[in-house]
């Protein structure tokens, strides 16, 4: 993933605070550095149905502030200066990903998806599905390799 979008300037990339998508953003900021590119790490925290989006849930709150804070870490151990990182309150992480990159004019999308396995094919989940079939720029997905089967 060294130069594949180096014409991207500005990047928005969901972060979960899982390892796949740390590593996802680890190599985002790297391609950021070499390209020159605005990153943009997002964290949504969502909203059950049953409550005003408005709602404050403290834990999940923060929880995302760590979250932020450490892709604010791996930004500055991969010397990435240029991050710009917030937290959203939607529904649904799909639509507000797009959202967020429509809004902001976003060149590419670098989403990172655990490695899921459903009825003998990979699945990339929900959310990676919608920002796929509806980001209004490049969408690069980052799947987390295939886990080592272990030994009988």
């Amino acid at each position: 993933m060294s130069g594949e979008c180096v014409d991207a300037k500005f990047i928005l990339v969901p972060v979960t605070g899982e390892a796949h998508s740390d590593d996802a953003f680890r190599r985002a900021c790297r391609m950021a550095r070499q390209s020159k590119a605005h990153l943009h790490a997002v964290h949504v925290i969502e909203v059950p149905m049953d409550r005003p989006l408005e709602y404050e849930d403290a834990e999940a709150t923060d929880r995302s502030e760590k979250i932020l804070a450490r892709m604010e870490a791996i930004a500055s151990s991969e010397k990435y200066k240029h991050l710009h990182a917030r937290s959203l309150r939607a529904r649904h992480a799909g639509p507000a990903v797009v959202l967020e990159a429509e809004d902001r004019n976003m060149d590419a999308v670098i989403l990172s998806v655990p490695y899921k396995r459903r009825f003998g094919s990979c699945n990339m989940g929900a959310t990676a599905s919608y920002v796929f079939d509806n980001a209004p720029c490049r969408v690069v997905l980052w799947r987390e390799p295939t886990p080592v089967m272990a030994a009988s």
